[in-house]
């Protein structure tokens, strides 16, 4: 057999299972193999400046590493992020020359989108990370100028404010009502009652994006991520722990009043 051949063994969907917090792939390495997850949820990320900036929280029927298919070259380059397992993640393995007999069959003009679309996402994936990188940059160069800033960041004030939630990589527009229990620069506490929230469960590490009005009528939205999901004192409430992810301008100021001792 050539040596260029591959033994239809090698070319067989394989599944494998990975637990909450594994690592599936890793930004940097060299890697053939695509993933589609069959159970659990995924988060992209890659990391700049020793901060973790996440690109996409994933679920069933998404795909992983599907880029490496499109051309030979690709096989030899390097993971351009990083996929951990939310929670106890199934997905099956694919390799890409198995993709690739497909693709070549496609019509010109449908792989000829296809080639269009991943590259529009590559660039706007390097795009978050570079407005990421400079939005932590100028954070820096906002404390160092305000000595409160830091003190504001990860205070916490006590408050009970309605909310609204909505998901933000998801197909369904499902809104999720709660109260808003404590709230700092950083991230904020949810009060909610699943009972009263039919999409809930959500997940650890999906991302929200949540609109409120602050005791002054100054209305603040931002995007979060769930990082928390902790039992009330009675057992019809859930406690969400949340930190943000996108706060704009606006939005910061309004709270930075708001939070000022």
């Amino acid at each position: 057999m050539n040596s260029n051949e591959t033994k239809d063994d090698d070319l067989a969907v394989v599944r494998l299972k990975y637990k909450k917090g594994d690592l599936i792939i890793k930004e940097g390495d060299y890697g053939v193999s695509i993933y589609k997850i069959i159970e659990g949820s995924v988060i992209i990320f890659t990391e700049a400046n020793d901060a973790v900036i996440p690109l996409a929280t994933i679920g069933p029927g998404a795909v992983i590493g599907e880029t490496i298919f499109l051309n030979d070259k690709n096989m030899m380059e390097r993971r351009s992020s990083s996929a951990r397992a939310l929670d106890d993640t199934l997905v099956e393995v694919w390799h890409p020359k198995l993709l690739k007999m497909e693709y070549e069959q496609m019509p010109p003009v449908i792989r000829y989108l296809a080639d269009q679309t991943l590259t529009h996402i590559g660039r706007m994936n390097k795009i978050v990370v570079k407005l990421t990188d400079q939005k932590i940059k100028r954070r820096g160069h906002q404390r160092e100028a305000d000595p409160w800033a830091t003190k504001r960041r990860y205070y916490r004030k006590r408050v009970n404010l309605p909310f609204l939630c909505t998901p933000l990589y998801s197909s369904s527009k499902s809104t999720l009502k709660g109260l808003i229990r404590d709230i700092s620069l950083g991230g904020a506490g949810l009060e909610i009652r699943p009972v009263l929230s039919p999409v809930f469960p959500y997940r650890v590490g999906e991302e929200f994006l949540i609109s409120t009005t602050l005791p002054n009528n100054r209305n603040i939205e931002f995007s979060c991520r769930l990082v928390s999901i902790k039992e009330g004192k009675f057992h019809d409430i859930r406690i969400l722990g949340v930190s943000f992810i996108e706060l704009s301008e606006h939005s910061a100021k309004n709270l930075g009043f708001f939070l000022m001792p």
